[in-house]
């Protein structure tokens, strides 16, 4: 466990909080006011020197309750059915990090990225995807399994990934110097406006 001094991490995950909570309140002013009531609420438990073992789940956690205050008081009852339980957030984690997939694509060799891709992105199976890439039934298997792990390494070399006590992926955060997925977030947040 570490003492968590919130105002040190705070920039590293303010953006995917806010991504995170947009997903469930739609009024952009609301969302950033939730954002700081989560900064609030964080500082005030931080500051009386109480420690934190697991910093990113904790704050997501701090995130969904102050999405259910929001709803609370603003009287919000059909809002209020919706209580965020972990294999959601893990859903939407996922998704999140699923946008990112073609972009990472570019980054593996295409003889086993083109095969992954067609599996994976559009559906096709494996023997249809052997015989279009002329390769054996054996050998695209093995390529859709070596583009799965270098599309795995590179996605944990350009962001910041937090893991639940059972392996789950919590969340993730897109490194700095990982310009290629810094723009395509951009580019993603700009089409949502």
């Amino acid at each position: 466990m570490a003492q968590c001094n919130i105002f040190e991490v705070w920039e590293d995950y303010k953006s995917s909080l806010l991504g995170f909570i947009k997903k469930r309140i739609t009024d952009q002013d609301d969302a950033k006011d939730v954002l700081q009531e989560v900064l609030l609420k964080s500082y005030q438990y931080c500051s009386n020197g109480k420690d934190v073992m697991y910093l990113k789940s904790w704050l997501y956690k701090v995130t969904q309750n102050a999405i259910i205050d929001y709803y609370k008081k603003n009287n919000k009852r059909d809002a209020l059915d919706f209580e965020i339980e972990e294999d959601e957030q893990e859903r939407s984690v996922l998704g999140e990090a699923s946008d990112y997939i073609k972009v990472l694509l570019k980054l593996i060799p295409e003889e086993y990225a083109q095969p992954l891709y067609l599996y994976d992105i559009e559906g096709n199976d494996q023997k249809k995807i052997a015989e279009q890439l002329q390769l054996t039934l054996p050998n695209t298997k093995s390529r859709i399994q070596r583009a799965r792990v270098k599309l795995k390494e590179k996605f944990l070399e350009c962001c910041v990934v937090s893991f639940g006590e059972t392996g789950e992926m919590i969340s993730f955060d897109i490194k700095s110097e990982c310009t290629l997925l810094k723009n395509e977030r951009a580019s993603i947040e700009n089409s949502k406006k």
